[in-house]
């Protein structure tokens, strides 16, 4: 039948208590996934030998096959070997190649290596071992209860793939030596396509109403919707046993999501970026563009100018913070700041005005607000945003409340102002 479920295992206290982002597992489930794999389950586990044994046997009992990553170091706190061979009922061997090339590791970086590192090369007896070229412990995989013979008794029945924790040696392991391993085992091939499409605009319930009867999660269709920084994303996944099938489902799931949303909420597909997809159109309209930020310092030029090209059309960014800066460099009036204040329609009007006129540029963008978390009043609360967008006959002003903290305020008035431009381009 072949491996056909997987089940994820993250290894390591510093990962439950937070100091740490767990990047190994979303890696992991996202090549398996590629490969046709279902995962069924992805968990943390402390540096505990009865939390890490539990969670093995809990596992072993979902999936075909289970990975665990980290706990195969040289200290104390490393138990995953002892863990697995009491678990799999096989006896710990020490492998003298993962000892000489642990030994040559050190002594190319003109080290002697500590005794300690020698309990790094016991590996399961029986297991394959996968030499770690990129580090020191380690790795092995433990085939399927149908190819390991006689078997202890109370062994569970899946495949283990025990992995280092360091992430430069798990993807370079995983993708020379255990990926093979593993296509060798997988069940019937099983296409996965994927299709992810970005929206900016509308809050998750709104763009929810527009697909709601679409949602799924099966065998062969998942389409969910996630809340992003940048937005909501649509995402599509289809599985198939053949390539055309999976292309003609993922290709009607993209057409019929794309007929119920606005297009103009729609900025772009898989890895599009806004700043990337504006920056396009900025381009491909031969568009001079000048901005000026007061609350988002600079986040707008940066998010721009981080695209490869970008002096194709970005002419200049000010950052004018104080009031003094906005009357000297953009020619804002001392009575219009007086008068509104520096957070107002007058003063983003006269921002975008003055970094148009001063670029000489086809379009500005000014944006002006309190980002928090102080500075807000009554009248004028936190997250209150201003955003000017000027070409050569016309400036409008936009007012925005945006209700998250100091970094989501910067980002999102940032984000918006750059989709503010990028439907002035579609018209």
């Amino acid at each position: 039948m072949g491996l056909t479920t997987a089940a994820i295992i993250s290894t390591g206290t510093e990962i439950l208590q937070g100091l740490y982002a767990d990047t190994n597992a979303r890696w992991l489930a996202e090549q398996l996934s590629a490969e046709g794999m279902e995962v069924r389950l992805s968990a943390a586990a402390p540096d505990d030998a009865e939390e890490i044994e539990s969670l093995l046997r809990y596992a072993a009992q979902r999936a075909d096959l289970v990975i665990c990553s980290g706990g195969l170091g040289p200290t104390a706190d490393d138990v995953n070997r002892e863990v697995f061979a009491r678990v799999f009922g096989m006896a710990l061997v020490r492998d003298e190649r993962a000892v000489t090339m642990m030994r040559e590791r050190f002594a190319r970086r003109g080290r002697e290596m500590p005794e300690s590192n020698l309990v790094q090369a016991l590996v399961p007896e029986g297991a394959i071992v996968l030499y770690n070229e990129w580090g020191t412990a380690p790795g092995f995989f433990i085939p399927p209860a149908e190819e390991r013979g006689r078997a202890h008794v109370h062994a569970p029945s899946c495949a283990l793939l025990a992995l280092p924790g360091p992430p430069r040696e798990l993807y370079a392991m995983f993708r020379e030596l255990a990926l093979p391993l593993l296509r060798e085992r997988i069940g019937a091939r099983r296409y996965v396509l994927k299709r992810v499409i970005h929206t900016f605009g509308a809050p998750e319930s709104e763009v929810g109403q527009y697909v709601h009867d679409l949602f799924a999660t099966t065998a062969d269709y998942a389409y969910t919707m996630l809340a992003k920084p940048h937005g909501i994303d649509i995402r599509i996944v289809v599985r198939a046993s053949s390539l055309e099938e999976a292309t003609l489902r993922l290709n009607e799931l993209e057409k019929e999501t794309r007929r119920r949303v606005p297009q103009e909420l729609i900025y772009g597909y898989d890895d599009d970026t806004l700043p990337a997809v504006v920056a396009k159109m900025l381009t491909n309209h031969h568009i001079r563009l000048a901005v000026a930020e007061s609350c988002t310092g600079g986040l707008v030029s940066k998010l721009l100018t981080d695209i490869p090209g970008s002096s194709a059309f970005f002419v200049q960014g000010l950052v004018t913070y104080a009031n003094e800066a906005k009357m000297r460099l953009l020619g804002v009036h001392p009575t219009t700041l007086e008068k509104h204040g520096a957070v107002s329609e007058q003063t983003a009007r006269a921002m975008a005005e003055g970094a148009r006129q001063i670029a000489d540029a086809d379009y500005a963008l000014a944006i002006t607000g309190i980002a928090g978390p102080s500075g807000g009043t009554a009248a004028k609360p936190v997250g209150l945003t201003y955003i000017a967008l000027a070409d050569r006959a016309n400036t409008n002003v936009q007012r925005f409340v945006f209700g998250g903290d100091r970094e989501f305020n910067r980002m999102f008035a940032a984000l918006t102002a750059l989709n503010w431009l990028r439907l002035k381009l579609m018209t």
